[in-house]
């Protein structure tokens, strides 16, 4: 037989219930226009950004998987659209790609040859990809892509939240499916991106070690190449 409980017992816990702190209020949820305002807030001031990069390329049908391990380096001309871009992988092979002005360097040490590429319109759509999330607006994002709210999400040691982002180009469309992309809650700023193909093949790009706005000198973005390296201009579509 279960025991019933003592009046003092009883008046003690009643007391103890009465005097008890309220469990705090929840914050509220996070909603895709907070997500959006934050974006936007962060895009104000972004300038430059130094990180350690990670990118995982993943083939379905071959079942392969290829890491490349190296640097990016990005800056953006305050008030303008100019940016200049530097990605600098070091492993498993060197390889420099780098964009400034209206042009596309991809530069090969290991058989000395640096391919060439004309830009042209296709400069902010190369921003798109290479770049999304850093320095974006809210109100950008939203122009490109159809955005949804995935929710927070714990990346390593990173607090960030998840964006679901479907491009509403039927051309960027025709190359990709679709867009994850985590963000800092910190800065706003990528701490992964993952680029999925319409074939499922999908590219994880990571970044570490983190730099918004230090100094980063134009330096960086000059090429310079020995005199026996073979350059090449692709024809592109």
């Amino acid at each position: 037989m279960k025991r019933a409980l003592s009046v003092p017992l009883l008046f003690f816990l009643l007391a103890v219930w009465a005097v008890a702190p309220a469990s705090p209020a929840q914050a509220p949820a996070l909603t895709l226009n907070d997500v959006l305002a934050s974006m936007d807030k962060a895009a104000q001031g972004f300038e430059s950004v130094v990180a350690d990069l990670v990118y995982t390329k993943v083939t379905i049908i071959v079942d392969d998987k290829s890491v490349e391990k190296g640097f990016i380096y990005f800056k953006r001309t305050k008030g303008r659209r100019d940016f200049k871009v530097k990605i600098d992988i070091r492993d498993p092979s060197q390889k420099l790609v780098l964009f400034t002005g209206d042009k596309g360097y991809i530069y090969r040490p290991a058989i000395k040859q640096v391919e060439e590429y004309e830009l042209g319109k296709n400069k902010q759509a190369l921003e798109q990809f290479l770049l999304l999330g850093f320095g974006t607006s809210g109100r950008e994002l939203q122009n490109a892509y159809s955005v949804t709210l995935m929710g927070p999400a714990r990346l390593g040691d990173a607090d960030t939240v998840k964006l679901e982002l479907a491009p509403k180009s039927p051309t960027l469309a025709h190359h990709l499916r679709k867009v994850e992309l985590w963000l800092s809650r910190k800065t706003w700023q990528p701490v992964q991106q993952v680029f999925t193909e319409p074939s499922g093949d999908y590219l994880i790009a990571q970044y570490s070690s983190v730099k918004i706005n230090g100094p980063v000198s134009d330096d960086q973005f000059k090429l310079k190449l020995p005199g026996n390296v073979k350059r090449i201009k692709p024809q592109t579509g």
